[in-house]
């Protein structure tokens, strides 16, 4: 029991009991609920035993009630220890001061490393670290996590294909991937120049080949617009036929708009909560009320805290909260069918390559059903529709 961790933390003492029977004493003992061990007999009337600081006052009583005298011969456990400590206070400073400066250290980048890149590229990407403030002697506690840096680069960066963010300790670890720049070859296949969809003929820039159609012409998906068949029968060469053909076509989109929309706003008001998380536990520190309100966004930070690289189970969890507020727009029905519209060319534009151009525009129906606007739209549109064929020889 005296290595028992329960006993250390509340504290214990041994003590010398004169002029009194050990049977007496310890009968009294466990009539009080009072815990004694390793009882040593010295003399008759004298022996020796070791209580929690808890049972002093219950002691106390038992040496009235048994005119009996109990000597304190040691004190141990943590209460005692923080009792000697207290009366030296630069001890105590000087053990905080050095955990405190110990974390501070521990938590700040004292190595970068970067591999699998040129000095070009990794001058860069040190340059790019320096603006998020990623450098030796930077508190880590302040800087963005391994998965934010490693998007800011990507982004900031258009040499690289990928970066691994590794943080290790006190040092960084990067790897860096670099984009392959593959040259285009010119290709060496003969081939026409077909069309990709039914359409008016609007204009065409032939750079190689025999033109078959003309302007204003229709044609069909399929028709070869562009021939790389060159000479006359029997003195014909291959060759692969290059150039834009602009045809004009129409296409029919059906979109629907929701006449009322319900928008969540941030109304300004905020809070912010300080915790110390233990494990799985999260201790409120500072900030305690927070908002006071059902609509409101969550935003939660945690650092952890570490000494040299070694995770301690304790960190620090910031918790900002937005208030909300929900607002019910009702929207015209002209209005509607303006955002309909843009909704429909959006979604048009994403079918089609980017050179192409909507040359006009019709609202074929309207109708409004079920509390959201009906829009079918009728557009105009010029784009390229020719595309390679490759010719197979004896066809």
């Amino acid at each position: 029991m005296r290595n028992d961790w329960l006993h250390k933390s509340t504290g214990y003492m041994k003590i010398q009991v004169t002029h009194a029977s050990p049977e007496t004493f310890i009968k009294e003992c466990q009539r009080q609920g009072v815990l004694t061990w390793e009882v040593t007999f010295q003399e008759e009337e004298r022996f020796t035993a070791y209580v929690l600081l808890t049972d002093l006052y219950k002691l106390k009583k038992m040496a009235k009630l048994l005119s009996c005298k109990i000597k304190f011969q040691e004190k141990k456990g943590l209460p005692f220890l923080l009792k000697k400590l207290s009366s030296r206070k630069g001890l105590v400073a000087g053990i905080l001061g050095f955990i405190a400066v110990l974390i501070l250290l521990s938590n700040m980048v004292w190595t970068i490393e970067i591999e699998g890149t040129d000095p070009a590229m990794e001058h860069e990407v040190r340059h790019a670290l320096e603006q998020m403030g990623i450098k030796k002697g930077a508190f880590q506690y302040f800087l963005p996590a391994p998965e934010i840096i490693q998007d800011n680069i990507m982004n900031e960066l258009d040499g690289v294909t990928w970066i691994g963010v590794t943080k290790h300790g006190s040092s960084y670890h990067f790897q860096v991937v670099e984009k392959e720049i593959v040259e285009e070859r010119p290709t060496t296949g003969t081939g026409h120049l077909v069309a990709s969809r039914k359409a008016v003929i609007h204009d065409l820039f032939v750079e190689k080949g025999n033109p078959l159609i003309k302007p204003n012409q229709v044609v069909k998906k399929g028709d070869i617009l562009v021939s790389g068949e060159l000479g006359k029968e029997g003195k014909t060469t291959f060759i692969a036929a290059e150039g834009e053909v602009i045809g004009e076509f129409w296409y029919k989109v059906r979109v629907k708009v929701p006449l009322s929309q319900t928008i969540e706003t941030v109304t300004g008001r905020t809070a912010k909560k300080h915790g110390l998380k233990i494990g799985n536990i999260t201790v409120p520190v500072w900030g305690f009320s927070g908002l006071n309100t059902e609509e409101k966004y969550k935003e939660q930070i945690s650092k952890d805290w570490e000494i040299f690289g070694y995770k301690t189970p304790f960190s620090h969890v910031v918790t900002h909260e937005y208030e909300l507020q929900s607002i019910d727009r009702e929207r015209a029905q002209k209005k509607a069918v303006a955002i309909a519209k843009e909704e429909a060319t959006k979604k048009l534009m994403q079918m089609l390559s980017e050179d192409a151009i909507i040359t006009g525009e019709k609202v074929l129906h309207e109708t409004v059903d079920g509390g959201k606007v009906k829009v079918s739209l009728h557009y105009k549109i010029q784009d390229n529709i020719a595309v390679k064929q490759p010719i197979i020889q004896g066809d």
